[in-house]
C-alpha cells in the first residue's frame, strides 16, 4: 500500500485553483464565441472561440485527475465510512449552499432576461422539473459528479487496494502511448454508449439529472481513477510532472483533432 505523504503536495492544490480560475475567462469567452450560451454576441469571435475550446479541452479533465489523486490519499488516511462522509461533506455542502445563493437567483434573472417568465406556468410538471435540474445545478455540475464518483469509489478504491495487496506494484509500467491508447478506447466506448442511447431513446439525453449523474460521470470517472493511480504509482505520476516535447506536440495535434 502506498504510504500517505507527510506533507501535502501544494503544487497540485495550486494547479486545481488555477483550473477553477480559468472558469472565469472560459465563461466570459463563451459569450463572444460561436457556441450557444445564455447570452451571445451578435458577432462571434473566431479567436475567442478557439480560446474557449482550448480551455475546455483540458480544464475539467485535469481537475478530476487531481481530485482523484487527493481522494485516494484521503482514502488511505481515513476509515471507509469516515472517508465517504468527509468527501461528500466537502463537495456536497458547497453545492447545496450555492444553489439558493447563486444558481436560483441566476435562474430567476434569466427567466426575465429571456422573456420566459410568462410561459413558466404553462409548462408541464416534467418540463418544470427538468428545467430546474439544468438551471439550479448549472455550473455546479462537477460537485454533483464528485459526490457520485465518491460513492462509486467506495467499491472501486476497495478493489484497487485489495488488488495492490495481492500483487507487486513495482512491476506495473506505464507510458504515454499506453495511456493514450487506453483513453482513446474509452472515448470510443463513451461515444458508442451515447450514440446507442440517442438511437434507442434520445429524449433521455435532454434530461438534466441523467446528463449530470450518468453521462458526465461516465465521461470523467476514468480521469478520476487515473488520479488515484497516479498517487499509487510514482512512475505514473512522473509522466504528468515531467516536461516532454513529444507530449506537447501530441497534445497540439490532439487539440486540432478536437476542433475538427
Amino acid at each position: 500500500m502506498n504510504p500517505v505523504p507527510a506533507q501535502r503536495e501544494y503544487f497540485l492544490d495550486s494547479i486545481r485553483a488555477w483550473l477553477m480560475l480559468l472558469g472565469i475567462p472560459f465563461h466570459i469567452s463563451l459569450i463572444y464565441s460561436s457556441h450557444t450560451w445564455h447570452v451571445n454576441s451578435a458577432e462571434p469571435s473566431l479567436w475567442l472561440t478557439l480560446f474557449n475550446d482550448f480551455i475546455h479541452s483540458f480544464r475539467m479533465q485535469v481537475f478530476f485527475v487531481i481530485s482523484g489523486y487527493f481522494s485516494y490519499m484521503l482514502f488511505l488516511r481515513y476509515p471507509l465510512k469516515k472517508w465517504w462522509k468527509v468527501r461528500v461533506e466537502r463537495v456536497g455542502i458547497p453545492m447545496l449552499t450555492a444553489i439558493p445563493l447563486l444558481t436560483l437567483p441566476q435562474f430567476i434573472m434569466l427567466q426575465y432576461v429571456k422573456g420566459k417568465a410568462e410561459s413558466w406556468p404553462g409548462l408541464s410538471l416534467y418540463d418544470k422539473y427538468n428545467t430546474l435540474a439544468w438551471e439550479l445545478i448549472s455550473h455546479l455540475w462537477f460537485l454533483l459528479v464528485l459526490v457520485v464518483m465518491t460513492t462509486l469509489c467506495v467499491w472501486i478504491f476497495k478493489r484497487i487496494r485489495n488488488n495492490l495487496e495481492n500483487s507487486d506494484k513495482t512491476n506495473k509500467k506505464f507510458s504515454m502511448v499506453k495511456l493514450s491508447v487506453i483513453f482513446l478506447c474509452l472515448g470510443i466506448g463513451y461515444a458508442v454508449i451515447r450514440r446507442t442511447i440517442f438511437i434507442v431513446y434520445p429524449p433521455i439525453l435532454s434530461n438534466g439529472m441523467f446528463n449530470f449523474i450518468v453521462m458526465q460521470t461516465l465521461f470523467y470517472l476514468p480521469f478520476f481513477i487515473l488520479g488515484a493511480l497516479a498517487f499509487i504509482f510514482p512512475h505514473l505520476k512522473a509522466l504528468f510532472t515531467t516536461p516532454s516535447r513529444g507530449c506537447t506536440l501530441a497534445a497540439a495535434l490532439a487539440f486540432v483533432a478536437y476542433l475538427l
